[in-house]
């Protein structure tokens, strides 16, 4: 069945594309989701919207809350469309109504209309990061894929310290609240219009494929050859018996229907666990972006400034590491091992900084501690972004965006259920406390970073994709 007119943005694409092709899409993909989570930013001017409107802390907590689960359903809906029916058919359109919920954010002038705009939003938004995810494994062969997942993760932090420059400079000049929406309508509607311009999709076919390196993709581009390793046969028997038989011939996600997509891949409890591992993991992260400048001030005793000056370290160090240790993990296909490094550093760091709380610290010290603890989260980040990828891709290569749904799914429900207890133990027991479970909750998350599929020490053979023997 042909699509209307009007929807030219879904443009699929028979052959993989390699060289800068790949490149220019993959920057496309990068780029939508950065100015996505740019769309979402309150925090700088977050204070002067509550004292305009009206609005308690509580009653804020509960707007955020409410949209955060508005987003992880939105995922969950979301990321099996986006396999089913193709990645930009999400994408796009999810886009340009993020645009009209960020003008529509002027307009906010009570509880009600900021908890239905934020609520619109998030959902929208939820709704289409299983399809950049899935759009950056699908313009990522396996030897780059840690490197693209890496700079795909720079839209949460890059994201934040953009919003807070755009204030830094503008709103002084502005003066009111509502510049910064206008500034970030603009802004995002002028990038919606040219990924809508730019972006495509794979063919059915070509998602269901794993690509290894340019090899791989030269193999697969040449024509009236549809080569099928053993890997693959393998990914395809294993999707036919986790669909139990309801989908006879698996051969991709268009003969799936979102709920088996979903269902494959919720039914793994490898995928389970990596998804929940990864949360556990990231509890560090979660309570320095929401509480960093705050906990050095009430643990250490920094004025508000010189509290945020040290805090961006944090931030500066992981966007590095990010970038390294995608580079080695891809150069020696060892996912598990890198991103182990790098949560052992991270939890060295953290329980050295710990016991330093309530005791004078010198700032050159202080930075150096910070510093080492981004370094060490976004280490053992990258790999992990892409052995999740890549256990998802071994599962069924049509099911990215459904799987990455889970992930979302589970991520925020944590933030949810963790705001409360959060507080309470910060507030009576104090911010050490509170750090020392999250240290925990990095530890839990080796034994679940083992039951990822892939191998430990052994580097694939080149041409080779490690399957669960390799584990």
């Amino acid at each position: 069945m042909s699509r209307p007119k009007w929807m030219f943005f879904v443009r699929e694409l028979d052959a993989y594309p390699t060289g800068r092709k790949r490149i220019f899409l993959l920057f496309v993909v990068i780029l939508a989701n950065f100015v996505a989570n740019y769309e979402s930013q309150m925090a700088p001017v977050l204070s002067l919207i509550l004292k305009d409107i009206g609005i308690s802390n509580p009653e804020y907590g509960l707007i955020v809350s409410l949209s955060v689960v508005a987003a992880a359903f939105g995922a969950l809906l979301g990321g099996p469309l986006s396999d089913r029916y193709g990645r930009t058919l999400i994408l796009v359109p999810g886009l340009l109504l993020t645009v009209l919920c960020v003008f529509g954010m002027i307009f906010v002038n009570s509880f009600g209309s900021l908890l239905f705009m934020r609520v619109v939003l998030n959902f929208i938004e939820g709704g289409f990061i299983g399809a950049t995810a899935g759009l950056v494994r699908d313009f990522s062969p396996r030897m780059g894929r840690a490197l693209s997942f890496g700079f795909w993760s720079y839209g949460t932090s890059g994201s934040n310290f953009f919003a807070a420059l755009v204030a830094g400079y503008t709103l002084p000049y502005f003066g009111t609240w509502q510049s910064q929406f206008y500034i970030a309508g603009f802004l995002s509607l002028i990038v919606a219009i040219f990924v809508m311009f730019t972006i495509h999709d794979l063919s059915p076919r070509l998602r269901e494929k794993v690509i290894l390196n340019s090899a791989t993709a030269d193999e697969v581009n040449k024509p009236n050859v549809q080569p099928q390793p053993e890997f693959e046969r393998k990914a395809t028997k294993t999707t036919s018996q986790a669909i139990s038989g309801k989908v006879e011939d698996a051969t991709g996600s268009h003969a799936m229907t979102p709920m088996q997509t979903l269902r494959l891949a919720m039914k793994q409890k490898h995928i389970w666990a990596l998804a929940i591992g990864c949360t556990f993991f990231l509890m560090l992260y979660l309570t320095l972006a929401s509480y960093g400048p705050l906990i050095l001030v009430q643990a250490f005793g920094y004025m508000p400034a010189r509290a945020a000056f040290v805090s961006q370290f944090f931030w500066l160090f992981s966007l590095v590491t990010l970038i390294v240790s995608g580079y080695i993990s891809d150069k020696l296909q060892l996912r598990k091992v890198i991103s182990l490094i790098g949560v052992l550093g991270m939890i060295a760091v953290m329980s050295i900084w710990i016991l330093t709380m309530h005791n004078p610290v010198s700032e050159t010290t202080m930075i150096l501690l910070i510093s080492l603890m981004g370094g060490c989260l976004g280490f053992a980040y990258s790999p992990w972004m892409a052995l999740y990828s890549e256990n998802l891709e071994d599962l069924h290569g049509g099911i990215q965006a459904s799987g990455w749904a889970v992930w979302s799914f589970v991520l925020r429900i944590y933030a949810i259920i963790s705001a409360i207890p959060l507080n309470l133990i910060a507030v009576r027991y104090g911010w050490d406390t509170w750090l020392w479970i999250t240290l925990i909750g990095a530890i839990i998350y080796i034994p679940l970073l083992c039951l990822g599929k892939g191998p430990w020490f052994k580097r694939p053979l080149s041409g080779r994709i490690p399957t669960a023997v390799d584990s």
